[in-house]
């Protein structure tokens, strides 16, 4: 307890000369603040000003209230040792229901039940599903759409692959045609404006855009390509590394028949003698170097822009696609000839996207000469490094060509990467929970799209601002409305 500034005055002193104070003018006699004064040894301002606080503090107590239960008010000191606290406390939260009751009694000393925490979040969750659907986005979006599951139960994800916004992200029963055709018209209705959808061979995420009847461009997922391609690398690369193993092993059972050298123990068992060994070990590395160069020149010929940073020729793509499918059937290997048939199939949807960016850039970039044109499109390409300033680094005259060859690439777009990153993202949320309640991906849809990213070519923005929304709110400014709508300030 702290001490009086005149602890000879001890509070039943005070209380009495409080008491004194607050007798009214005729009930206390001419004088008697002075021989009060006198007699304690202090002024009569001291007496005066004690009048006055208790009269302040009996008119706070007895003010009339509102009946019924009174909200809690309390203060938090935040100070360096409670900022120490919570970095130690908050690592060793997971984000459950009972860690968030524990973390309220270890940083605020309060403690709530696992039900009140439980319709807390339900509550917020209800308010943050409203928020994201009220949300206008003024640019059209790149669409990228996949599916997560927890518990067997499917998540259906959108992101914008321009701003890295989440458009959708939603529980669902099933994954089939008619629910992803149900989610496809909702964010129409919304005011979301598609300019393609790129999207996994999955079979519900495709007839749910048939049975929706939207005109979108549907790109096949480069990424989940790729993806397949590398693991079929690694496949080749370890038969080829095994192949050279039984050869050395063969050479070494091949010197011991000899005579040429010696070792202890059994001899060694082969599988094939060291002649046929070399020759399969051979083929091994020979199929290996084969696939290595194709798929690097079909993942070349699937660029839109070509090493010499010239717009690349469908025609010319096409061609080398088709002529690398044919090489890879002819290395005989059927995991290899499964992969050419599935890229022969999804040939002309993979070349969708460069048609579509040849017919758009020709006519722009046709009148200009070659050097021009490399010049613009290296510019692009090299622009976040470079820094560039279009009123100083472009000259005048290409200053309106480079803004439509800009807008243009950045509406190239053919991969759902991003949604696979979120789907990162998210897991470890789905695994803390076990599973999806209603007002988990809410939370973190809102989090997600108000939150500015830390690095990267985005770092500074959140995806909001990306896609657009310029005027939006903070993550801090959205809660206080979602969870004090009534209020600007609550003391803590």
């Amino acid at each position: 307890m702290g001490h009086y500034r005149l602890p000879e005055l001890d509070l039943s002193t005070r209380m009495t000369l409080a008491v004194e104070m607050l007798r009214p003018i005729p009930d206390r006699e001419w004088g008697r603040v002075t021989e009060l004064a006198a007699q304690y040894d202090v002024s009569r301002e001291f007496l005066y000003k004690l009048g006055e606080q208790a009269r302040a503090g009996l008119s706070a107590v007895l003010t009339p209230k509102q009946p019924g239960p009174q909200p809690e008010a309390g203060t938090l000191t935040i100070d360096r040792a409670f900022i120490r606290r919570a970095i130690v406390v908050l690592p060793l939260l997971k984000g459950s229901v009972r860690d968030i009751q524990q973390g309220l009694s270890l940083l605020f000393d309060q403690e709530r039940s696992t039900g009140y925490i439980s319709q807390t979040l339900r509550a917020a969750g209800e308010q943050a599903t409203i928020y994201n659907q009220s949300q206008k986005v003024p640019l059209p979006i790149l669409g990228e759409a996949d599916e997560i599951f927890q518990g067997r139960k499917p998540c259906l994800t959108v992101v914008d692959g321009r701003s890295f916004l989440v458009v959708n992200l939603t529980p669902a029963e099933s994954r089939d045609g008619t629910t992803w055709g149900v989610t496809y018209l909702n964010l129409i209705e919304r005011g979301i404006q598609f300019q393609d959808l790129a999207c996994d061979g999955g079979s519900g995420l495709q007839a749910g855009l048939k049975e929706a009847e939207l005109a979108i461009p549907l790109r096949p997922d480069l990424f989940h390509l790729l993806q397949e391609a590398h693991h079929l690398t690694r496949r080749l690369e370890r038969a080829a590394y095994k192949a050279l193993e039984t050869v050395e092993r063969a050479g070494r059972d091949d010197l011991e028949r000899r005579g040429l050298i010696r070792r202890r123990g059994r001899r060694l068992k082969i599988s094939l003698p060291l002649a046929q060994a070399e020759l399969e070990a051979a083929r091994a590395v020979e199929r290996f170097d084969a696939w290595r160069w194709l798929l690097s020149e079909i993942r070349q010929a699937l660029e839109p822009i070509s090493p010499t940073d010239q717009l690349v020729s469908v025609a010319t793509s096409q061609a080398t696609l088709e002529t690398a499918t044919t090489l890879l059937k002819e290395l005989a290997r059927a995991d290899i000839t499964a992969f050419a048939d599935d890229l022969q199939a999804k040939l002309p949807d993979l070349l969708a996207p460069l048609l579509w960016l040849q017919q758009h850039l020709a006519p722009v970039l046709g009148p200009l000469a070659a050097d021009n044109q490399a010049f613009l499109i290296w510019a692009w390409q090299h622009r976040h490094a470079l820094s560039l300033d279009l009123d100083t680094d472009i000259p005048e005259t290409l200053r309106p060509v480079w803004q439509a060859v800009a807008d243009t690439l950045s509406l190239f777009h053919r991969s759902s990467s991003l949604a696979e990153s979120l789907h990162s993202w998210l897991r470890p949320y789905l695994q803390i929970h076990r599973g999806m309640p209603q007002w988990l991906l809410p939370l973190l849809q809102l989090f997600w799209n108000h939150h500015p990213f830390q690095r990267g070519k985005r770092a500074g923005s959140t995806p909001l601002q990306l896609a657009g929304v310029q005027d939006g709110l903070s993550l801090a400014q959205v809660l206080d409305s979602l969870l004090c709508p009534n209020s600007s300030a609550q003391p803590i």
